[in-house]
């Protein structure tokens, strides 16, 4: 598909559809810029390789309900 034939779809799209693809592209790009920074910073010798982020990451964590005063009270308390 040629870019003519692909912008003449797009305009078929619904108004949800065409935000959903704006998404997306908006994704790719971010990921693109991303790619290109890493390939630079390789080229310049500043790193020697990239690694992704571990799964571990990437996982959502649940918050947990702490009874008794703030954490970070606790913690002023115990350095003074």
């Amino acid at each position: 598909m040629r870019i003519p034939e692909i912008a003449e779809a797009i305009k078929t799209l619904s108004s949800t559809d065409r935000s959903h693809l704006r998404k997306l592209l908006k994704a790719q790009d971010e990921a693109d810029k991303l790619e290109v920074f890493h390939q630079v910073l390789l080229s310049k010798g500043l790193v020697k390789e990239v690694k992704n982020p571990s799964v571990a990451d990437t996982i959502e964590r649940q918050l947990i309900e702490v009874k008794g005063k703030p954490v970070s009270q606790t913690i002023i308390e115990e350095r003074k």
